[in-house]
């Protein structure tokens, strides 16, 4: 089970979503990670979202860095298992989730991870999902996780 941790620098952000990524490929590897995963990624701008994306990649072996997907929505990314990088941001409300078609992220055979899910209609989350937030407490932050899946 994911406890709170208090991730001072980017370097230990990305360091916690690398043992995340970890955790996934040996569920993945031991066929206890459901075929389609939701992780939710809370937090103010600048809380470590993308960063801990990053490590979250490098643990699932994804074949190229992770970036941004602010200004495309999503990014896709081959590894161990798909990837799907969503970054909400942007949308003005939870109805343009849906009438951009992101939804078709939820049930594709891979792992979703979705910055800024308060933008996201709720029906969409599925039962068994991790929801993380990363929350700033002076120079660093606590990553807390919200409601853990079932791996």
């Amino acid at each position: 089970m994911l406890k709170e941790n208090f991730l001072p620098n980017e370097a230990a952000t990305r360091a916690a979503g690398r043992r995340l990524g970890l955790r996934l490929a040996e569920a993945h590897r031991s066929g206890v990670l459901p075929s389609s995963f939701l992780i939710t990624l809370s937090g103010e701008i600048g809380a470590g979202k993308t960063t801990f994306c990053q490590g979250l990649g490098l643990g699932l072996e994804a074949e190229e860095p992770i970036v941004s997907p602010t200004f495309t929505l999503a990014n896709e990314y081959r590894g161990l298992r798909d990837i799907f990088h969503l970054d909400l941001y942007r949308l003005e409300s939870p109805r343009e989730f849906a009438e951009a078609g992101l939804e078709d992220y939820l049930t594709r055979p891979g792992l979703t991870v979705v910055e800024w899910p308060e933008k996201m209609p709720r029906d969409f989350w599925p039962p068994d999902r991790l929801a993380l937030s990363l929350v700033f407490q002076g120079e660093g932050r606590f990553l807390r996780a919200l409601k853990n899946g079932c791996f």
